[in-house]
């Protein structure tokens, strides 16, 4: 989930299921935090805001200074997130970086995401889908599973200019450089 601010207006864009309250390792694959409180397994979670350095977010063609963590500057119990504009199209492109305690089954079981292809990225296996209420060419996210729940990156591509460039497309580079710092 990433909320980007523009003109005073607010878009939410919702990422992976937030109604679940903690996980179990009693799931086959890799194990996950055992806790209910969604917050204090959300503490230990890998940070995409200072995990991500800015000199890869420049060479990426990301807008460092705008850097947004949380919504609206509000954790999101069970969440870690951090979202950035495309320098090339500022009112465009919004990326986002997030990890989570919930699983990539939940993801795949959310009916408003759609379009699941498998994906190898930076040598790692992953999840592509976009989400049902946008159009094919507005978003593209990726969930990779990590030992806490999953790491996503997710792309809204809403301004005009910024169409002419597939959603998936341009997220290809910027995943290619922000998978490795995932952690296991």
């Amino acid at each position: 989930m990433f909320v980007r601010r523009r003109s005073g207006v607010v878009s939410a864009v919702l990422c992976g299921v937030l109604s679940v309250a903690g996980c179990s390792s009693t799931e086959s694959g890799n194990a996950q935090p055992s806790t209910t409180d969604p917050a204090a397994a959300a503490a230990a979670l890998w940070d995409p805001c200072s995990q991500v350095p800015d000199s890869m977010l420049t060479n990426l063609g990301l807008d460092v200074a705008s850097k947004r963590s949380g919504i609206l500057g509000a954790e999101e119990p069970g969440w870690k997130i951090c979202s950035w504009d495309d320098v090339n199209f500022p009112s465009g492109f919004g990326i986002g970086v997030f990890s989570t305690i919930r699983t990539v089954d939940e993801v795949r079981a959310k009916p408003t995401n759609i379009e699941f292809k498998d994906v190898v990225i930076a040598g790692r296996n992953g999840v592509q889908f976009r989400q049902s209420h946008y159009k094919a060419n507005e978003d593209c996210s990726i969930v990779f599973p990590t030992s806490t729940g999953f790491a996503q990156l997710d792309l809204l591509n809403t301004g005009t200019k910024a169409k002419s460039v597939p959603p998936c497309e341009r997220l290809q580079p910027i995943a290619e450089a922000i998978v490795p710092l995932f952690p296991n």
